[in-house]
């Protein structure tokens, strides 16, 4: 980063007072003193306007250079919390999969014991026991699962949250010691990281709602299991019931 030269700044000062104050007369004709002396202030005046160009041009580019660093420093974190974001919803995706397969599995072993349980009466009321053990271990298994991803979301939500706040508050921090060209610049970073915010809770608010969905869905259908389980009991016991009036 170039950084303005004080002693550069320093010399081209003294250089135009020099000028300004330049004793002629001694030294040329006085016919020459006058334009020579002309000559000498335009030059000073000069000299003066180039180191404050000089100045400003080199602050400029100063400022210039610390807005492209912290531009870049943002696109890096933004394309990490991107990763991150990704991530998090391929391992949702994968709990999900792992997670039907089981309900799916559950419901054909279900199934199984019921065609079992009919075919066998004599050992319908453990097998109906086995049954509803097995759905409330899935039940619980599935509970277990939505409360890690429910955990998960929030953490994520909270350091998304943290981390829009912290650069919200060195986005300001920066407008106020920047220029006005930096300013701008960090400005549009800080709506585009809120803009990011709200689609990323807008996301998880529907990841939440379907998980919601999910569990009365599987509630529902463990009470299914369970009610078809009872009646096969309940045929069972009726079927015993009449062998011995028999």
């Amino acid at each position: 980063m170039t950084k303005p030269d004080p002693k550069l700044h320093a010399a081209l000062q003294s250089t135009a007072e020099k000028l300004n104050t330049l004793e002629l007369h001694p030294h040329v004709l006085e016919e020459s003193a006058v334009s020579l002396a002309e000559t000498a202030a335009e030059l000073g005046r000069q000299l003066i306007e180039f180191s404050a160009q000089l100045n400003a041009a080199q602050e400029a580019r100063v400022a210039a250079d610390l807005a492209a660093k912290e531009a870049a420093r943002l696109a890096k974190e933004q394309e990490a919390a991107e990763k991150a974001a990704a991530k998090a919803q391929a391992l949702a995706e994968k709990e999900a999969a792992r997670q039907a397969a089981a309900e799916a599995k559950a419901r054909a072993e279900a199934e199984k014991e019921a065609a079992r349980l009919a075919r066998e009466q004599a050992a319908a009321e453990k097998a109906a026991e086995k049954a509803r053990a097995l759905a409330e271990r899935v039940a619980a298994q599935q509970a277990a699962a939505e409360a890690r991803l429910k955990a998960q979301a929030e953490r994520e939500e909270a350091k998304a949250r943290a981390m829009a706040e912290h650069e919200a508050a060195k986005v300001l921090a920066l407008k106020e010691l920047e220029a006005v060209k930096a300013a701008a610049a960090a400005l549009r970073v800080k709506e585009q990281a809120e803009r990011e915010a709200a689609r990323k809770a807008e996301e998880e608010a529907k990841a939440r709602r379907a998980e919601a969905l999910a569990k009365v869905r599987a509630e529902q259908e463990a009470k299914e299991r369970a009610r078809r389980a009872a009646a096969l009991v309940a045929l069972a016991a009726e079927k015993e019931a009449m062998k011995r009036d028999s």
